[in-house]
């Protein structure tokens, strides 16, 4: 089963020269925690979330690979922390967004796609291979709604599929 049927296509993404003040505002409104960034023919250019943003407010020194274990030191960075976010809120997407991510293609089998959410987290981009154009998310929610459809519903399907190859 391709994880082309355990993705969501009706996806709300972002543009690379949106301001993170403004892409923050479309994820509240939507009440989504991620979204993709598209060029203008979309095609995936990476991933803008929540964790983006909060990573970008920690201290260069805390996000070092072995940097500061703990801030339980610092004391009364409730104003810093706000014209951090001020200022985060300014930069263009492009800039702060993470283009490291790991991508789906439509015929990726469904079990590898759980393995990659478990492995990487939700959700995972699923593009056309050989391109970057952008064809749906697969999230731990619709690839659990896509497993527990009945056996039935599933072979029809792979049936379908078979009929549509052979034509």
């Amino acid at each position: 089963m391709p994880c082309k049927y355990a993705m969501i296509t009706n996806v709300i993404s972002l543009k690379p020269d949106m301001e993170a003040g403004e892409a923050l505002d479309v994820l509240h409104d939507n009440k989504i925690r991620c979204a993709p960034v598209l060029d203008q023919d979309g095609n995936l250019l990476g991933m803008f979330s929540l964790e983006n943003v909060l990573k970008h407010l920690l201290p260069v020194s805390a996000r070092m690979e072995d940097g500061l274990r703990r801030l339980d030191f610092v004391v009364g960075a409730a104003p810093g922390i706000a014209k951090r976010l001020r200022k985060l809120s300014l930069l263009r997407l492009e800039d702060i967004m993470d283009t490291k991510i790991v991508v789906l293609h439509p015929d990726t089998q469904t079990w590898e796609g759980i393995r990659l959410l478990v492995r990487y987290g939700s959700p995972l981009p699923v593009v056309e291979e050989g391109s970057r154009k952008l064809c749906g998310l697969m999230t731990e929610q619709s690839a659990l709604n896509e497993m527990s459809k009945s056996p039935e519903e599933l072979e029809a399907r792979e049936i379908e599929d078979i009929k549509k190859g052979a034509s």
